[in-house]
């Protein structure tokens, strides 16, 4: 049997599903507290504010239930010391240096799978699923905005689409002070939607006809479910250097 592992964080294991789920599925184990020495090991450095001391076992907890519904993943559990791996999923992590590629391509690339329809057949194929999305009333649109990677100037897309009437089918997901910055700085009035798990989020996500974010964890879950993704891409580095571009991703656009 396949026993995978991978150490975090979240958007980086969620887009490391795609392989899991093509290669066969199996085990899956997550390889807790590793995220400052994989920081200092790969990348020469502190793991960034946003990563640093994670993932912990809360943190295995709020992925668990969503882990458990994904029908390739056959047992999700903490890695031990004794535990036998066939597939390490951080074998992605020296490929990723310098960003050269989106992150399917580059577990692709991990595991010698090479052919291009092969790995654009991974890339657009949903490799998340979930049983019951949750719709919320009158609200298609999902957004989720975190402050890591924003620019300094609001894009005038927010303003556009405020303009468009949008915020009136629009909710936000996301911490409480993640809402709090959004509302403040595009002065769109919508409701919060408090999420308690990776699974209440994937529902939301997964019922939904738009996701509206940048990266984080939010965005990997909507890009893995297969539903229309427009993304906010930071303006410091060229599009296809950041580490939410997905090259020709079907559903998804990107906007700054």
């Amino acid at each position: 049997m396949n026993k995978f592992k991978h150490s975090g964080a979240f958007g980086d294991l969620i887009y490391g599903l795609a392989i899991t789920k093509y290669l066969g599925g199996g085990e899956f184990y997550l390889h807790l507290d590793q995220i400052n020495w994989i920081g200092k090991h790969y990348y020469g450095s502190e793991p960034n504010a946003f990563h640093k001391g994670r993932l912990t076992v809360k943190d295995f907890n709020f992925m668990k239930s969503f882990m458990d519904m994904q029908h390739y993943i056959e047992k999700f559990d903490v890695m031990q010391s004794n535990t036998e791996i066939t597939h390490n999923l951080d074998r992605f992590r020296p490929l990723f240096v310098g960003h050269p590629g989106n992150y399917v391509d580059i577990y692709c690339a991990a595991f010698n799978i090479t052919d291009s329809d092969t790995v654009n057949y991974i890339r657009n194929s949903p490799w998340l699923h979930i049983d019951t999305p949750t719709k919320i009333e009158g609200r298609p649109v999902i957004i989720n905005r975190t402050s890591r990677w924003t620019p300094n100037q609001l894009p005038k897309q927010w303003q556009e689409w405020k303009s468009a009437g949008m915020e009136n089918q629009a909710v936000f997901v996301g911490l409480e002070e993640e809402y709090q910055n959004f509302k403040k700085i595009t002065n769109w009035n919508i409701p919060h939607h408090p999420t308690s798990s990776m699974l209440d989020l994937a529902k939301v996500i997964a019922g939904s006809d738009l996701f509206i974010g940048n990266q984080s964890m939010a965005l990997a879950l909507a890009i893995g479910l297969g539903v229309n993704v427009c993304c906010e891409h930071r303006t410091d580095l060229p599009l296809n250097r950041n580490e939410c571009y997905g090259f020709n991703l079907e559903k998804v656009r990107y906007f700054s």
